[in-house]
């Protein structure tokens, strides 16, 4: 690895990372990283960029911002913006306890999620209610259903950004 690559932003040097930096996306496996360990969740209006990947110990909240040049790994909720391989490595991927961000970006892909209205939201909390009162069996298999909702992966595949 090289030496120095992965350095902190310093006041006297800007760490240039994210959309407007690609000028072409390309597929390389990222076998080792060095890593920015942030220890709390971070609130609307900060913003972190690390040349490197990032863990985050706490949620992302809405309106803060991660953009990191290889891995983004977060030990909470996701509801703000993540934008892993910030240099343009589709290989780079976005790992959450849950993702509820309305957009993620992975190299020079963007998606953009869909959001529940509050009536969409109130249906799903009646449907898992439900679930509670079925049957053991009938359980399981809807327990699978249910993890289809909780989104804590995302990667490139064929193009696009899946979540899964």
């Amino acid at each position: 690895m090289e030496q120095g690559r992965h350095s902190m932003e310093t006041e006297d040097s800007k760490l240039e990372l994210g959309l407007h930096t690609i000028s072409h996306g390309f597929n390389k496996e990222i076998e080792e990283t060095v890593t920015k360990i942030i220890d709390g969740s971070l609130r609307s209006g900060k913003r972190v960029e690390f040349d490197g990947s990032v863990v985050v110990l706490g949620d992302v909240n809405s309106g803060a911002e991660i953009i990191a040049r290889e891995h983004i790994i977060i030990m909470g909720v996701l509801r703000g913006l993540a934008h892993a391989g910030a240099k343009g490595n589709r290989e780079a991927m976005i790992v959450a306890n849950d993702i509820d961000a309305v957009q993620l970006r992975i190299a020079d892909i963007v998606k953009e999620i869909e959001i529940l209205t509050p009536e969409e939201t109130e249906e799903e909390e009646e449907t898992k209610k439900k679930k509670t009162k079925k049957k053991e069996k009938e359980e399981s298999e809807e327990d699978e259903e249910l993890d289809d909702f909780i989104k804590t992966r995302a990667y490139v595949k064929d193009g696009e950004i899946v979540l899964e």
